[in-house]
């Protein structure tokens, strides 16, 4: 038995979309699969979890989810353009509690109906070469610009512009990444005799 599901198991999953040479280990757990749309050369590694909302979640083309990723995307749609990733223990939520938790009476409680909790909710868009760095966290309503990367182990809570890199808690710039040379790798891979042509 090889590690990752077979084309048929995939397909028996019911997925928005699938792929190309997807791969997605026995191990990946999808919860609402029918929201999710994946894209070719797609990979989900061991442990994974990806909890789709009504918004769904869009994961591009040679996009890699490391071991024991996290996606929650019940309060949000969740976008990750193609050649982005998360690496091993990242996670991304579109719902999480609320600033206002700390000044109010709120009980962070989600078997608790609305009215007692207080939750702050948006997508999450990686944009094309971005990255999550290993346990880094990114919240609701953050966007990360084209080729922006959070390194290990960082709270992202603020959208990130382009090629920024940032590190640490509270987060610091690190340096910046050229578009123009990460758009030179990208038509070079393409050109390869590892990349798909872009139609």
């Amino acid at each position: 038995m090889t590690r990752f599901l077979s084309r048929p198991q995939m397909e028996a999953m019911g997925f928005a979309s699938l792929g190309a040479d997807v791969k997605i280990d026995r191990q990946a757990v999808f919860i609402n699969p029918d929201t999710v749309s994946l894209g070719d050369h797609c990979r989900i590694d061991a442990f994974s979890l990806i909890s789709a909302g009504p918004e769904g979640i869009q994961i591009g083309r040679y996009v890699h989810l490391g071991a024991s990723c996290q996606i929650f995307g019940g309060g949000g749609a969740v976008v990750l353009e193609d050649f982005s990733c998360l690496s091993g223990r990242s996670s991304a939520y579109t719902s999480s509690m609320s600033g206002r938790l700390l000044v109010n009476s709120f009980i962070p409680n989600p078997t608790l109906p609305e009215a007692f909790r207080s939750m702050s909710q948006g997508p999450v868009i990686l944009r094309k070469h971005s990255c999550l760095g290993c346990g880094s966290v990114v919240l609701p309503g953050v966007e990360m610009g084209f080729g922006s990367v959070a390194g290990a182990l960082t709270l992202v809570r603020k959208s990130l512009p382009e090629g920024v890199v940032i590190c640490g808690n509270p987060p610091q710039v690190l340096l910046h990444r050229n578009r123009a040379e990460l758009e030179r790798l990208e038509e070079e891979f393409f050109a390869s005799e590892w990349g798909e042509q872009e139609v």
